[in-house]
């Protein structure tokens, strides 16, 4: 199974990259928030989702290994497959989805394309207990690692958008667990 993919974004096809590894090309589905920052050419490091249907292999991609967490979790609820799972990833931040269902905020749910009221009420049903104590999968201390990261490079200035993508560079330094002092260092060396 594939669980990560590292190399070249050969082409942006609507919410899909063809990732280069080796001149062999993978189609990955992308979340449509993530898609839009990316640019052809550059080298990426994501997590995958490999699921197998009829005579396909699906690879679906995400920035973290949260987002990947969150993406199954929604497969669990009824009615939400795995297109609409990712949707909804593309749609939302994982902290503001996971924020709504917590509150039980039908409303904003629902503004997900293809999300009609009956879905955002099952997925706040189904999933608003696992979000009790908030969305805890950082076994490793990643995504606090992370979101340390992303943080800082906010407070110097940087928008949302351009912190997550310094940040997405840095997957694999932040896995083999690095300072955060040291990977807000290797950020900064990223944008310049």
């Amino acid at each position: 199974m594939i669980s990560k993919l590292k190399g070249k974004v050969d082409a942006i096809i609507g919410n899909s990259l063809i990732i280069d590894i080796n001149d062999v090309g993978y189609e990955v589905s992308y979340p449509e928030r993530a898609i839009n920052t990316l640019v052809e050419g550059s080298i990426i490091s994501i997590y995958i989702k490999t699921i197998f249907r009829d005579d396909n292999i699906y690879l679906y991609g995400f920035s973290s290994i949260e987002e990947r967490t969150f993406f199954n979790l929604l497969q669990t609820v009824q009615g939400v497959g795995a297109k609409l799972a990712m949707t909804i990833i593309g749609f939302f931040e994982t902290e503001e989805i996971i924020k709504y269902i917590s509150t039980s905020d039908e409303k904003s749910i629902s503004t997900a394309p293809g999300v009609g009221t009956k879905v955002a009420k099952r997925i706040i049903t189904e999933l608003k207990d696992k979000f009790r104590d908030g969305f805890q999968q950082d076994t490793d201390g990643y995504s606090t690692k992370r979101n340390n990261v992303i943080s800082a490079l906010l407070n110097l200035g940087y928008s949302r958008a351009e912190a997550i993508n310094i940040v997405e560079q840095l997957n694999d330094e932040i896995n083999q667990g690095l300072e955060i002092e040291q990977l807000i260092k290797m950020a900064l060396r990223r944008t310049f």
